[in-house]
């Protein structure tokens, strides 16, 4: 797996878990009308959904590498493809 196969299933995580929060405290939906108790517990959801899409960003920003690829580092896979052998990117 390349390193923008990885972030680009980041991204989709980081959507999913955001369209869920939306969803949540959606007031619309049924479990967020009349009882206070289920719409605290689907608030608290939402938060700790918003948690893991914090952390999530943070790995995302921690993979994405910082190099400037080279000339040197460069090199073609077996289908034609260049990539940085420093920091494994599909250029």
């Amino acid at each position: 797996m390349t390193l923008q196969k990885a972030i680009k299933i980041i991204d989709l995580l980081i959507a999913q878990e955001e369209k869920l929060a939306k969803g949540m405290t959606d007031p619309v939906k049924p479990w967020n009308q009349g009882n206070d108790g289920i719409q605290s517990l689907a608030n608290t959801i939402a938060e700790n959904m918003q948690a893991e899409i914090l952390a999530l960003a943070e790995i995302k920003r921690q993979i994405i590498p910082k190099c400037k690829h080279p000339k040197k580092m460069q090199d073609i896979d077996g289908n034609g493809n260049r990539y940085c052998m420093n920091c494994n990117w599909d250029l």
